[in-house]
């Protein structure tokens, strides 16, 4: 082992980056980030793994210490000590979701890792004919212009901090619900919850909400939820004022119910694969009259996921990048 492993405050980063089969087409952009995103999560369960972070190379980023990658990768935080097994668990892993990887091995020393995750991280912002809306992490100020309501909310293992198409349409849906509903929600349910930044931004949105649930079936996701609820003033449990919080880690699929239901408005950035198979399940869960928002879909798999929810509800918005589509739905019925 080098000096700088045995460094008392020494690190280690595994860049993972998909590579191309000799008997496959290479996948796409949007192919490649879903599997690096699945295999991130599953090395985020991992004692020997301090963080992941997946980094999208089309990613619009502010100031000049942004570093946009070439290509899709993953970025895995270690520590010397333990970067043989999470490498042999990379390449496991990668196996198990059929998939070909390259690493990249690197070992530093200092605590400027915290400096090299905010490189690749912005304030968004979200704006429509009725709302406005930031998602910012905490190092980085607030400028002339910005909008009032905000949303804190820092890398970490769980996924959401708002950087992912799939997340970012989320967002801009929730900003042009106002266009749409004739009267703010009061239930919510955001199943798949993360890192709670969509829950947080309907809580800055809808100010009336009088109960919010947050679902996810990774129990270090709820417990992410809870951190940056409390770091944006918020709290689990029965406030004397305010809203009724629960979070709550579950398989929708085992269990075909979620707590709080019925709900005006059902948050569910998954991926199709839940979202075809608990369509009866958010639907039921859903009042008459209230609006879903489905994300995580790719372009090519919503008219697969659709017929799921025909008969059941409308469709009211639809929202489109980087080869991601986010659907905004009305149940049948008056609220």
């Amino acid at each position: 082992m080098t000096d700088l492993e045995r460094a008392p405050d020494a690190w280690t980063t595994i860049r993972v980056r998909m590579s191309p089969s000799p008997d496959q087409p290479a996948p796409s952009q949007a192919e490649a980030l879903e599997t690096l995103e699945g295999l991130a999560a599953l090395l985020a369960e991992r004692d020997d793994v301090g963080g992941v972070e997946c980094r999208d190379p089309d990613a619009i980023a502010e100031g000049p210490d942004f570093e946009a990658p070439e290509v899709p990768e993953l970025v895995v935080y270690t520590t010397p000590v333990n970067h043989e097994a999470v490498l042999s668990a990379i390449a496991a892993l990668a196996t198990t979701l059929g998939a070909r990887t390259s690493t990249a091995l690197e070992h530093h020393a200092g605590d400027d890792w915290r400096d090299v995750w905010k490189r690749h991280y912005r304030s968004l912002r979200f704006r429509s004919d009725t709302a406005a809306l930031m998602i910012r992490p905490s190092w980085i100020p607030r400028e002339d212009g910005d909008p009032e309501l905000e949303v804190i909310i820092d890398p970490g293992r769980a996924f959401g901090t708002g950087l992912h198409e799939s997340t970012r349409l989320c967002l801009q849906l929730l900003v042009d619900l106002g266009g749409f509903v004739d009267q703010a929600p009061a239930r919510l349910a955001d199943l798949g919850c993360g890192s709670g930044i969509l829950s947080l931004a309907a809580l800055r949105l809808f100010p009336g909400l009088a109960s919010v649930v947050l679902v996810d079936l990774d129990p270090e996701a709820v417990e992410t939820s809870a951190e940056n609820l409390t770091m944006n003033g918020f709290a689990l449990g029965e406030p004397e004022s305010g809203p009724r919080i629960t979070a709550v880690a579950m398989d929708l699929l085992a269990t075909g119910a979620f707590p709080g239901a019925p709900v005006d408005l059902l948050l569910a950035n998954i991926r199709p694969s839940v979202l075809g198979p608990a369509a009866p399940t958010l639907i039921a869960g859903l009042a008459p009259g209230g609006t879903l928002v489905l994300s995580g879909i790719l372009d090519e798999e919503v008219d697969a996921l659709l017929p799921a929810y025909a008969g059941a509800v409308e469709e009211l918005a639809r929202r489109s990048e980087g080869g991601w589509t986010a659907l905004a739905l009305r149940r049948a019925g008056d609220p």
